[in-house]
């Protein structure tokens, strides 16, 4: 299955060309999500990582608008890719995999410090802070890091020229328009919200999950289809007759 460059990240093992894609749809402040990945990290990975070309494995971000924090840690997971590309520690999106997956990895395993209370006695940017250390312990530059997610003017979010270039573009006008089209002037302002670079990252995301239909955390997909037959607290024996049923060939065993 092809991924869209900065998501690239998101495949955790596996080749874009193996037979079947099992999609992850997780969220990390989720503790169910934490046990679903426990799971597949400790008997779907090595089974993907030696047969490269039967299964790859994806991980789809979404975060609950029941959990505060959601956004920030949300935003924090994306930050990560944009700032190893940025920084100059990778050449392409797909060499950030594995500090991208440490930090994925670090950050559900110890979700409870991004709980709904700790965050509640901080603000924002502080929540950021904390979020640019765990990222520093995987290796990310932590500057890079909280220019990819930091509010304010200057980022590449939704930044006036930008939502002015867009709508101009989509309505075929120039951009000097803007004194011909006041209404379009006002709604270019009213557009412009200075978000973290990576909201547009995270609005993809959260867009394909809207689009299938998914909002339970977690959900576990095989080629496209919901598999309602996983469960979070699938055993190694629940995973071993899953992969034999449905990804080897007949006869074959794990």
């Amino acid at each position: 299955m092809a991924l869209a460059p900065q998501f690239a990240t998101h495949r955790i093992a596996g080749r874009a060309t193996a037979a079947h894609v099992l999609e992850l749809y997780l969220d990390i402040i989720c503790p169910f999500s934490r046990t679903q990945l426990q799971g597949v990290r400790e008997h779907v990975l090595p089974f993907a990582e030696a047969n490269p070309e039967a299964l790859t494995v994806i991980i789809r971000q979404v975060p609950q608008a029941w959990h505060s924090s959601a956004t920030l840690v949300h935003e924090a997971a994306l930050g990560v890719s944009r700032a190893l590309m940025d920084s100059g520690k990778v050449q392409t999106w797909a060499e950030a995999g594995p500090q991208w997956r440490d930090f994925f990895y670090k950050l559900i395993d110890e979700q409870e410090a991004f709980h709904d209370e700790p965050c509640a006695v901080e603000t924002p940017n502080q929540t950021r802070e904390r979020l640019a250390n765990y990222a520093e312990a995987v290796g990310v530059d932590r500057k890079a890091f909280l220019q990819a997610v930091k509010v304010g003017k200057g980022n590449a979010g939704t930044s006036v020229s930008r939502a002015r270039a867009i709508l101009f573009e989509r309505a075929g006008c120039a951009s000097t328009g803007l004194k011909r089209f006041p209404a379009m002037r006002k709604r270019a302002k009213l557009r412009s919200h200075d978000s973290p670079q990576v909201t547009s990252d995270l609005k993809l995301q959260i867009k394909f999950h809207r689009m299938r239909g998914i909002h339970v955390t977690p959900t576990v997909a095989l080629d496209g289809l919901v598999e309602p037959s996983i469960s979070s607290s699938f055993s190694g024996d629940d995973w071993r007759k899953f992969l034999e049923e449905k990804v080897l060939p007949a006869d074959s065993k794990v």
